[in-house]
């Protein structure tokens, strides 16, 4: 029921986000990143997409949401939320593993589109190489996941969209100003480390993103568990 709940809450939300993905891939082929762009060239132009699908689908708590608009406020249907006879942690860690699955197939369509409308991908990488890149960006988007469904426990839908896309600006800011080690750059893990690249696994940066989103969806827990709606 919690599943089907969710799914009626975020179907819309999956398929705009799935149209953002296309589009973009259709204007990035459109505009010539092809062939003969190198890999480097797609890659670094693509990958932002992964940020902007994390924000869309990500949860807000517990909280009822309207079907695709951000809005500020409970929804007319948390407090029948909030009735039904299940714990505020499944509440939460439902609608945030729908949200993670839905994050994942917007990932993979769009490696998929990518695969498909630049030939430089498929003269370059193999089938093998492009599916460790999918499982290396969503691996790295959980932690950017994560930190979407921590804001949406005390943040209006509204605020969660603004303040996700500032802490993701704030966090890459840093990623490239700084001197982050390897292990902790989860946005370079996506571009010039990716598979793709780098030819390698970027292990220590998807376990750092996985250990960090496990962390901030204990938070969010806690939040949800003290917070009164």
């Amino acid at each position: 029921m919690l599943l089907y709940k969710g799914w009626l809450e975020t179907r819309y939300r999956l398929l705009f986000a799935l149209g953002f993905v296309g589009f973009f891939l259709f204007s990035a082929f459109s505009r010539g990143v092809k062939a003969p762009a190198g890999v480097k060239v797609v890659v670094g132009s693509l990958w932002i997409l992964v940020p902007v699908i994390a924000i869309i689908l990500a949860g807000a708590g517990i909280t009822t949401q309207p079907a695709l608009q951000a809005t500020k406020g409970l929804h007319g249907s948390m407090l029948f939320t909030l009735s039904l006879p299940v714990s505020r942690l499944r509440l939460l860690a439902v609608r945030a593993s729908l949200g993670w699955l839905e994050m994942a197939a917007g990932v993979g369509v769009m490696c998929c589109g990518m695969w498909i409308l630049f030939p430089v991908l498929r003269e370059t990488t193999t089938p093998a190489e492009m599916f460790e890149y999918t499982v290396a960006l969503v691996a790295c988007a959980s932690g950017l996941y994560s930190v979407a469904v921590l804001l949406g426990t005390f943040l209006d839908d509204l605020w969660r969209f603004q303040g996700s896309a500032v802490v993701f600006g704030a966090l890459w800011w840093l990623s490239n100003h700084t001197p982050l080690p390897a292990s902790a750059n989860i946005f370079r893990a996506m571009g010039e480390g990716s598979p793709l690249i780098a030819h390698s696994m970027p292990w220590t940066a998807m376990a750092f993103s996985l250990e960090l989103a496990a962390i901030l969806f204990f938070a969010a827990l806690k939040i949800v568990q003290l917070k009164e709606y």
